[in-house]
């Protein structure tokens, strides 16, 4: 099953989050120090609505930072946006979120007709 695991940036496994397939399981996940949010990181350089995870029709999952102070960093990098596969790693504030069993992304469906 598709999860979320947090880690503290000394290595400590600070807990998982599913993120299920199942009919019913949530399209939009957000995540931030806020008493509402779905996966919930209480200090301090952590936005109240920090960033979300978003499933498209197809099952996969893409990251938006929600305009954080400090920002949200996808595979060591400062972004607004990027598309999460198996193994991405997202850093918010001092904790690391890691992706386990997420699908990489599909190829396109070739056009036209086949040969």
């Amino acid at each position: 099953m598709p999860h979320v695991v947090v880690h503290a940036a000394d290595g400590r496994e600070l807990g998982r989050f599913d993120l299920a397939d199942a009919a019913g399981a949530p399209r939009r996940i957000v995540i931030g120090r806020a008493a509402d949010c779905d996966l919930r990181i209480a200090h301090s350089t952590v936005s109240r609505h920090h960033c979300a995870l978003v499933r498209d029709d197809d099952g996969e999952w893409t990251a938006h930072d929600l305009g954080s102070t400090h920002g949200t960093w996808f595979d060591g990098q400062r972004a607004a946006s990027a598309r999460i596969a198996a193994d991405s790693t997202i850093r918010i504030g001092p904790a690391i979120l890691r992706f386990i069993g997420v699908a990489a992304r599909s190829s396109p469906p070739a056009k036209g007709p086949p040969r």
